[in-house]
């Protein structure tokens, strides 16, 4: 959380006036998205290097549900047993992209495997030529002409 460094400004979190750029795009990494938002409005009002604002947008992403960043491993694993396909599907993104912790990847494929095995299959889009679907194929049209 925000801290003060002597009589400067509030900084996003500890030790942030002291990394360098590099340092700080992988230290990003290990932040909710509370955090990030808060590096985002520090950054852009102070030292608003494009580096570490690029990695910002990068990293910057919707949570999966509602309070998502702020649980425990233990309670994430308990909400994906009531989650849709869906919310899996969006956990198991943003897990990839941020968290990455193992024990939520590993009950994400299990859940996911388990409830598509039990929920109907919906049927793949069948392909339709892009003359079938506007209305104007060639056919259409000769017969039209009476060819």
């Amino acid at each position: 959380m925000p801290e003060r460094s002597g009589q400067g400004p509030e900084l996003p979190f500890s030790g942030y006036d002291r990394l360098s750029v590099q340092e700080l795009k992988r230290e990003l990494c290990d932040h909710t998205q509370i955090e990030l938002e808060a590096v985002e409005t520090y950054e852009r009002s102070h030292k608003n290097r494009e580096a570490v604002l690029d990695k910002l947008r990068y990293l910057r992403g919707s949570e999966p549900f509602p309070g998502y960043d702020a649980m425990s491993v233990e309670e994430i694993v308990a909400a994906l047993e009531k989650a849709d396909l869906a919310t899996i599907k969006r956990v198991r993104d943003y897990e990839r992209k941020f968290a990455s912790r193992r024990q939520v990847v590993e009950e994400v494929v299990r859940v996911h495997h388990e409830r598509r095995a039990t929920e109907p299959a919906t049927a793949a889009p069948t392909y339709q030529p892009a003359s079938a679907r506007s209305g104007t194929s060639r056919g259409r049209a000769r017969e039209a002409n009476g060819r």
